[in-house]
């Protein structure tokens, strides 16, 4: 891993402005701009179907905007194609971890250091020094490991851990990944009230390195109490950015959740 994967040391704003997508004749995103600060926790909400994931898509180039532009410090990530994405420090967890159920932990963490396009890993595969880059992805992925506190699962399967501890795994893998911003699709999908604390703490703790982060989450109390900001999309354009609590308690915000402008019952999961 990178000095910046351990560090963050270039901390670099992302910048999203007036970008579009359409997607067979639909148009998905609409002019949507925002800014991601460095060292920022930046929370993405909204009803299913508002354009969240599509946003993320666009950020990591899985899906190319058909106006506007998305830059990370001076880079163009609209010219940068995925499996290059970690070159500049940009890694992403996923929103299910099933198809990597008989892997181990320390397995999963450890695809972060190796190569990640199909063509890079048939030369990987054949390269003589495929042994040594194994052992020093299995290190890379164990210290990680260590810093969430994750060491006692390294050598058990998906399968047997709880929701919560395969989504902290997984976001350890995006760390080895990328390093400096990390992009996070439902990081509590499916996992209970009183064990998404923990993956609250791994938030403030990747702060605390250094770390920019970009979350969706479905939770109101979950994003009000661990994002600084927060973006609130319908029908994929944005009605609000700003603090948590000011957006969630926004008319159209509320709107676009429950159809009136309601209040919305939020619990805020933050420890102190």
């Amino acid at each position: 891993m990178s000095d910046d994967s351990q560090g963050g040391s270039a901390a670099r704003p992302l910048k999203v402005d007036g970008v579009d997508v359409d997607l067979g004749g639909v148009r998905i995103l609409r002019g949507v701009t925002f800014d991601v600060r460095p060292g920022e926790v930046f929370g993405i909400v909204g009803p299913n179907g508002a354009g969240k994931t599509t946003i993320l898509n666009v950020i990591d180039g899985v899906v190319r905007p058909s106006a506007g532009t998305v830059r990370y410090g001076d880079v163009d990530l609209s010219r940068v194609r995925p499996h290059r994405m970690r070159d500049h420090g940009i890694g992403r967890s996923l929103q299910s971890t099933h198809y990597f159920r008989d892997l181990t932990a320390l397995q999963l963490v450890a695809l972060g250091e190796l190569p990640n396009s199909v063509a890079g890993a048939l030369r990987f595969r054949g390269h003589r020094k495929r042994r040594e880059a194994e052992k020093a992805a299995r290190h890379t992925a164990m210290d990680v490991l260590e810093q969430f506190g994750l060491t006692q699962y390294a050598n058990r399967p998906l399968s047997e851990l709880s929701s919560a501890v395969q989504k902290l795994v997984d976001i350890a893998r995006a760390v080895v990944s990328g390093g400096e911003l990390l992009l996070l699709d439902e990081p509590t999908s499916g996992v209970s009230g009183h064990e998404r604390g923990a993956i609250g703490e791994a938030l403030r703790r990747l702060r605390t390195l250094g770390r920019t982060i970009v979350l969706i989450d479905h939770d109101p109390g979950f994003v009000t109490g661990n994002c600084d900001r927060l973006m609130a999309m319908n029908f994929g354009e944005v009605l609000d950015v700003g603090l948590p609590d000011e957006v969630m308690n926004s008319d159209a915000v509320k709107r676009s959740y429950l159809g009136e402008a309601a209040d919305i019952d939020v619990e805020v999961e933050k420890s102190s």
